[in-house]
């Protein structure tokens, strides 16, 4: 009993929880230029070539943990959201997989764009695309793309029809994703 009782009292002893300020952080921004293809040239695209707008919207985070755990975490949460998903590609550190959308989803998760202002909109699909590499410090870089197409009728009966219309992300379905992350690796407070 004298030994328990000198055990509690003496410093610094495992009895005391440790509050150290310094905790190691499990999420965190990516780094300014993730988003870039490359190195930049100044040589201009010529007038004809145009840089593809798919690529600009995404969304990204950086998790102290493997490209396994971060992968695998994203398949249970997409399948416990009972999305209809298609067709899948599944490698250790990447994932894509075609999501299919209502009318108001793929109107919420696209660009308004005057175009396409006479299309009644059916639906759609989503292709995601989901990769994840180890950089600096430990944490691994979650990227995440998403690509639209729009299925529906133009009510413009002189206008050309189509199967499908290629749509620009507004990033919405990007940035849920990127925040589900966030949450469930973030610790507890």
């Amino acid at each position: 009993m004298l030994l328990l009782l000198f055990y509690l009292l003496l410093p610094g002893t495992a009895a005391v929880p440790n509050h150290s300020t310094g905790a190691r952080a499990t999420t965190r921004a990516c780094a300014e230029g993730w988003d870039s293809i490359g190195p930049k040239t100044k040589k201009k695209l010529p007038k004809h070539e145009k840089r593809d707008p798919q690529s600009k919207a995404a969304a990204c985070i950086e998790l102290a943990f493997s490209p396994l755990e971060i992968q695998e975490y994203l398949q249970s949460y997409v399948r416990s959201q009972q999305w209809k998903i298609g067709e899948e590609h599944l490698t250790e550190d990447s994932w894509s997989f075609s999501r299919e959308l209502s009318k108001d989803e793929l109107l919420s998760f696209t660009n308004k764009n005057a175009n396409f202002a006479r299309v009644v909109w059916s639906g759609g699909t989503a292709l995601v695309q989901v990769s994840t590499v180890h950089v600096a410090e430990g944490f691994a870089r979650t990227v995440i793309r998403a690509s639209y197409r729009g299925y529906g009728q133009n009510a413009d009966q002189f206008a050309q029809q189509r199967e499908y219309w290629e749509l620009e992300s507004n990033n919405n379905l990007e940035t849920s994703i990127r925040s589900a992350l966030e949450a469930h690796f973030k610790p507890p407070k």
